[in-house]
């Protein structure tokens, strides 16, 4: 009889308990491996036990799982057998994928105690069920917490974390620290006295002062740090100094049960100060060095600005409209390309028929753009850009005229409440966390637009294509395109481009600096798909 390897796997969403002589781990791998042991007659052989303290079932970055999967698909193990299956996971969606990784590579998955079998569709039927339900379980559990943290700071308690500067904690409440006290006002005068928070940080730090120091319960001493352009902005922003609590990151803010430390007035004046310099352009000296076209007139659906933020990766520096409601990162350059882009090809011949728009600039265009709004939607994000209708007759009356009909443009102008404006979508993409200058790494929304010299470079090839294949020779289709031999052979490789690229192509998915000379480079020579996308996938990285 062949031998059926098994591993164990366990879980415990909490820590609670683990330090115990006899915790839930063991108490699980006991019971799986008794029965085990009760189906040696099958085969059945004990081979590892893969466990996760102190992890939730609602995610798969669980470093035993991980290790428990990548066995499975180097075919050490045969069969996974679980106490229970919200064990594996309480995710309905995390599930069918490790049943279909199973599947693939021929792994059985057993629950002890609840029998059932998935090899028929009533056991896949039982077992969605129960996985729902596990599923259900941990939804409640988390807005039943929700709820409750909801409700108490409602009533103005605080809900615990590390106490913010200018206050302690006692008894669950927050109580002011006299010489803290005076170092949050004394931030909140300095920044009206200066209006810049990175100037405020380095005179802070240069006259000795330092973030707030917090033993947290059983931990090491933490914070006493130079102060940082967001440490300030999270003070100056924080309505807990007036004697508030907010909840919804700041969007529901209640009356809370301690002592304000900032004057009212003073609190006042400083977020006027703060929402004037975030919507004011010209407010952002420390990137003057940059010709954004969207800084200052970017907002989101409900109203909320975007500001400047950065980051830096590999010694250079990246720009970014940042929404502090929606949590967004755009990147500047992208962003501020698909505007122009999307204003030079809009249709303003009612404005100023046969005007020669492509002898405009980008920076006449950018006076154009008064103000841009953000809405999302259906995974895509749409634009509504709102002009400057005196401003374009000005600049497309001293255009170039031309002669004939002017070229068709895909996108029209429209009116809004006496308003011009144009509207264009684009597509969206979740990237690897990139570290923002006050050290936090934060997950940025790339724009992707389809490269349209990318979609007119493959069509030219199977067009060319085409003309081979009608039986003419390749010195007629040489005349017949106006290309010679290399230029040809060139765009007819095109053709047997991989078709994964090619949907990425059509998908905004190709690599920003892809241009059609280098998609002509991918296909040079005697490339397989393989080499085709090593060679995208490097110019991806680059």
């Amino acid at each position: 009889m062949p031998k059926i390897n098994c591993a164990i796997y366990t879980r415990k969403s909490t820590e609670r308990g683990l330090d115990m002589e006899f915790n839930s781990l063991q108490n699980q791998e006991e019971a799986c491996k008794a029965y085990i042991l009760s189906q040696a007659f099958n085969g059945w052989e004990y081979v590892k036990t893969y466990s996760d303290g102190g992890i939730s079932g609602g995610t798969m970055e669980r470093p035993g799982l991980q290790a428990l999967l990548n066995d499975i698909r180097f075919g050490r193990i045969q069969v996974v057998v679980v106490y229970k299956v919200d064990r594996l996971s309480r995710s309905i969606i995390d599930f069918h994928k490790m049943m279909q990784e199973f599947d693939k590579y021929g792994c059985n998955f057993v629950s002890i105690t609840q029998s059932f079998d998935t090899s028929n569709s009533m056991g896949k039927l039982t077992l969605n069920m129960l996985l729902s339900f596990a599923q259900f379980e941990r939804e409640v559990s988390a807005e039943r917490v929700r709820d409750k943290i909801a409700a108490s700071k409602a009533k103005g308690l605080w809900m615990g974390g590390t106490p913010p500067v200018g206050y302690n904690l006692k008894d669950k409440q927050l109580i002011p620290n006299p010489q803290e006290a005076e170092l949050v006002n004394l931030i909140f005068n300095k920044y009206l006295e200066l209006e810049n928070m990175l100037e405020v940080a380095n005179w802070l730090n240069q006259n000795g002062y330092h973030t707030k120091a917090w033993i947290p319960r059983g931990g090491k001493l933490r914070g006493g740090k130079a102060f940082q352009k967001s440490s300030i902005q999270r003070i100056l922003t924080n309505p807990v100094y007036i004697g508030k609590v907010a909840h919804q990151a700041k969007s529901k803010v209640y009356t809370g049960r301690h002592e304000p430390i900032v004057p009212k007035n003073i609190w006042e004046a400083v977020q006027d100060t703060v929402r004037r310099r975030i919507t004011n352009p010209q407010a952002f000296s420390h990137y003057q060095t940059h010709q954004t076209v969207l800084a200052g007139k970017l907002y989101d659906d409900k109203g909320q600005a975007f500001r400047l933020t950065s980051s830096k990766k590999r010694g250079k520096k990246f720009l970014y409209y940042y929404n502090g409601v929606g949590g967004r990162y755009l990147p500047v350059e992208q962003l501020d390309g698909f505007v122009l882009k999307t204003l030079k090809k809009t249709d303003f011949d009612d404005l100023e028929p046969l005007a020669d728009w492509d002898s405009l600039t980008d920076a006449q265009m950018q006076k154009w753009v008064v103000k841009v709004v953000c809405q999302s939607a259906d995974k895509k994000h749409y634009l509504s850009i709102f002009l400057d209708e005196k401003q374009i007759k000005t600049d497309l009356s001293v255009c170039p005229r031309i002669s004939g009909q002017a070229e068709a443009r895909p996108l029209s102008c429209e009116k809004l409440d006496g308003a011009l404006y144009v509207r264009d979508s684009f597509v969206v993409d979740n990237v690897s966390s990139v570290k923002l200058q006050n050290g936090t790494a934060r997950n940025i929304l790339t724009v992707r637009q389809l490269n349209e010299s990318l979609v007119r470079g493959l069509s030219r090839g199977w067009q060319l294509k085409r003309l081979l294949e009608k039986g003419k020779s390749l010195r007629e289709c040489e005349t017949a395109s106006g290309m010679n031999k290399r230029t040809f052979a060139r765009y007819l490789n095109l053709c047997y481009l991989s078709p994964k690229l090619v949907a990425d192509i059509l998908e905004y998915k190709n690599p920003r600096n892809m241009g059609l000379k280098e998609l002509m480079n991918l296909t040079e020579g005697d490339t397989g798909f393989g080499e085709q996308e090593k060679r995208w996938t490097n110019y991806d990285n680059m």
